[in-house]
């Protein structure tokens, strides 16, 4: 994207006026909105004060805090971030924390000068550079005397970062609230997932990756799969989701999956399916080798390594495949293909009812249009899925 484009500068200011929509005619509305913000920066200054444990002295590394506080996906995507920031300043310390339980351990953990967080108990002001990333990423604090004796290499990448952030304003003020606002007008932008990840970065991503993640025979073994052939399966729901009678809409239906296990099975009764999920997940009695509920994140990689294929709705899983050698079979339906594809995958788009992703807060629970199932994933056959998979399988 040509961010300085008129175009774009002119959408973005549209958006920005969107935040302000609602209070144009209420006092108290506007009041109220005021008050919030100020409420959570003058909480967060207290916290980071409180929490704060001293900066770097003269003559030690640089300090980097990255917050990541989306899911498993936005970690991964996240990545790349920290790698390219890495390439930069190869003498820094590295902090990553995510709030999910084991995500930093598995994407970070074995990088040098990296090091995970398990709480959050830090402060921003602890370090040369603090910054949250999901969508977009936000600057929490900067040291610019220190990059410019240390790393002045950085300099333009920190500059080019913050311009671009001041120029999305209160659309960065609260990454939480706003981030879906964001991804849905890079979306009708025509965007990519990680156009506003590197704009608000200052640096290139590339949209493929060499980086690899860490795989173990020993743990393929441990769940019996030592020189088996399987694929493995995910039905597309979460740790980070409640499920009770309505599925996510991300997740295919139920029947299309018991579909399609007797497609495969007919056709590849010597590769076993394996189950992958988190204990909320629904669990498949057709899976030759379940381990909902049974792996640790730590473990996934390496199942998924071992795998000759995956399948799965767009989930955390498949961003985290991007570091892996196995390619994927994902079923799009609320996300776009278009923005969150790997051209690595098949990825099967769910039809002109799809592509709904943050029309409305609750869009991976509930269909906008009051639909349920969602249709958009329904759309996608089994027999179209064994199709793609049949592409993908190494002969």
């Amino acid at each position: 994207m040509n961010w300085n484009d008129a175009e774009v500068l002119l959408s973005i200011k549209e958006l920005q006026e969107l935040l302000a929509w609602r209070g144009r005619d209420s006092r108290l509305v506007r009041a109220a909105l005021a008050w919030s913000r100020w409420k959570k920066h003058v909480l967060n200054g207290l916290k980071f004060r409180l929490c704060r444990r001293g900066a770097p002295a003269e003559g030690e590394p640089l300090r980097i805090l990255f917050w990541l506080p989306g899911g498993m996906g936005d970690a991964a995507c996240a990545k790349r971030l920290v790698t390219a920031y890495r390439s930069f300043l190869p003498e820094a310390q590295f902090d990553v924390y995510a709030p999910l339980p084991g995500v930093a351990q598995m994407l970070f953990g074995a990088a040098p000068k990296v090091r995970v967080l398990e709480r959050s108990n830090f402060s921003p002001l602890d370090y040369d550079l603090a910054l949250q990333a999901c969508m977009a990423v936000k600057f929490l604090h900067i040291h610019w005397d220190r990059f410019e004796k240390q790393a002045p290499v950085f300099m333009p990448v920190l500059e080019r970062a913050e311009e671009a952030q001041k120029s999305l304003g209160d659309l960065l003020e609260d990454l939480f609230l706003t981030d879906g606002l964001l991804g849905r007008w890079l979306y009708a932008r025509g965007g990519r997932r990680f156009d506003l990840l590197a704009y608000t970065g200052g640096v290139e991503l590339p949209q493929r990756t060499q980086e690899t993640l860490p795989a173990s025979a020993e743990i393929v073994e441990k769940f019996g799969l030592g020189g088996v052939k399987y694929i493995t399966f995910h039905d597309g729901t979460s740790l980070a989701q409640t499920v009770g009678r309505t599925r996510p809409t991300r997740a295919w239906p139920a029947v299309r999956w018991c579909e399609f296990f007797r497609l495969f099975k007919k056709e590849f009764p010597h590769i076993k399916l394996v189950q992958l999920g988190g204990k909320n997940s629904p669990v498949y009695e057709e899976a030759d080798v379940c381990l909902v509920g049974k792996t640790s994140v730590m473990e996934l990689p390496s199942l998924l390594t071992g795998a000759m294929a995956h399948i799965d709705t767009e989930s955390g899983l498949v961003h985290v495949a991007q570091f892996l050698p196995v390619r994927s079979v994902v079923i799009f339906g609320p996300s776009s293909a278009r923005f969150l594809g790997y051209a690595k995958n098949e990825n099967l788009a769910g039809g002109s009812c799809g592509g709904c992703m943050w029309i409305t807060p609750d869009w991976m629970m509930s269909c906008p249009l009051g639909r349920n199932p969602a249709p958009c994933t329904e759309c996608v056959g089994a027999p179209e899925v064994l199709a793609a998979l049949k592409r993908i399988l190494p002969h």
